[in-house]
C-alpha cells in the first residue's frame, strides 16, 4: 500500500464513523498522476443532507498534506453552479476524477455524474458592450505599458506579466473558455498531461498561443514591449477591431 494511502486512512479514521457523514472522495494529483513534492491530498467529506454547516481544514500526517473539505450535497452543488458562474471548474473536475473513497447513500456517484454534466455545458458569449469594454481595456493596458516602457520604470517586467496574464483571460473569455488560474496558464498551453489530469481541451488559436508563449518568455524590454503590442493587436482583429478616436459605448443604466 502507498505511504499517501495510509495517511489518507488515518485521516479517514476521524469522519467515517460520524453519524453525519455519509461519504468520502479523494481527488488530486494523487489520483490523477505525477504528483509533486508539493502536492497535498484533496479530500471531500460528503455529510448528511440535513447538516446545516461545512467545514474545511488540513492536517498533515505522516508527512502528507490533507486539505480536506466537509459539505453536505447542496453546499456542493452550489460550489458547482458558482464555479460555472465564474467560468472555473476546479469543484467539477475535482468530482469527476476524484475516487470514491465509501458512499453509503449513493450520493457522491450521483455529484460525480452532475459535475460531468456541468462540464459539458456551454458558457455565455460575450454581449456587445462586455466585448467593446473589453477591447477598450486591452487597449487602455497597452498603453498604460507604453507608458511604464518609455519612463524606463523600475516595475516595467511586473506590469508586462500582468498585463499578459489579464489581455490571455480576457481572450480566453472572448473565445468562450474557461477561466485558466495564471500560475497554470503556461502548462495550459504547453502540458499535454495537465490537459488530460484536469480534462481540458486544447488552447483552440495556435497561432495566438506561439506568439503568447514567446512574450512569456522574452526578457529583453523593447523586445517585451513589441511582443506585447503584437499581441493586442492580433486580439483585437479577432475581436472585431478597435479604433480610440471617436469609439464610444451605450448602454442601460444600472437600476
Amino acid at each position: 500500500m502507498a505511504k499517501w494511502t495510509i495517511a489518507l486512512e488515518t485521516f479517514l479514521k476521524d469522519w467515517q464513523d460520524k453519524e453525519e457523514v455519509v461519504g468520502a472522495l479523494v481527488c488530486g494529483s494523487y489520483v490523477t498522476g505525477n504528483p509533486s513534492k508539493r502536492s497535498d491530498i484533496d479530500v471531500h467529506i460528503i455529510l448528511a443532507n440535513n447538516v446545516e454547516w461545512r467545514e474545511r481544514g488540513n492536517r498533515v500526517i505522516d508527512g502528507f498534506l490533507i486539505e480536506y473539505f466537509a459539505n453536505p450535497p447542496g453546499q456542493i452543488r452550489g460550489y458547482f453552479q458558482d464555479d460555472f458562474k465564474k467560468r472555473r471548474t476546479m469543484s467539477m473536475v475535482q468530482f469527476k476524477t476524484g475516487r470514491i473513497l465509501f458512499d453509503y447513500t449513493g450520493i457522491i456517484k450521483d455529484l460525480k455524474f452532475e459535475a460531468e454534466e456541468r462540464l459539458k455545458e456551454n458558457y455565455k458569449q460575450m454581449n456587445k458592450t462586455l466585448l467593446e469594454i473589453k477591447k477598450y481595456e486591452l487597449w487602455d493596458a497597452l498603453d498604460n505599458l507604453k507608458d511604464c516602457y518609455e519612463q524606463e520604470r523600475k516595475d516595467f517586467s511586473f506590469t508586462y506579466h500582468h498585463s499578459l496574464a489579464i489581455l490571455f483571460l480576457a481572450y480566453c473569455q472572448f473565445l468562450n473558455l474557461e477561466t485558466i488560474p495564471f500560475y497554470q496558464i503556461h502548462a495550459y498551453l504547453e502540458d499535454p498531461i495537465y490537459l488530460q489530469k484536469y480534462s481540458k481541451s486544447a488552447f483552440p488559436d495556435a497561432d495566438f498561443k506561439e506568439i503568447f508563449m514567446r512574450a512569456m518568455q522574452e526578457d529583453h524590454a523593447e523586445k517585451m514591449m513589441a511582443r506585447y503590442e503584437a499581441l493586442v493587436d492580433y486580439v483585437l482583429i479577432q475581436m472585431g477591431g478597435f479604433h480610440i478616436d471617436g469609439w464610444y459605448v451605450k448602454s442601460a443604466i444600472d437600476s
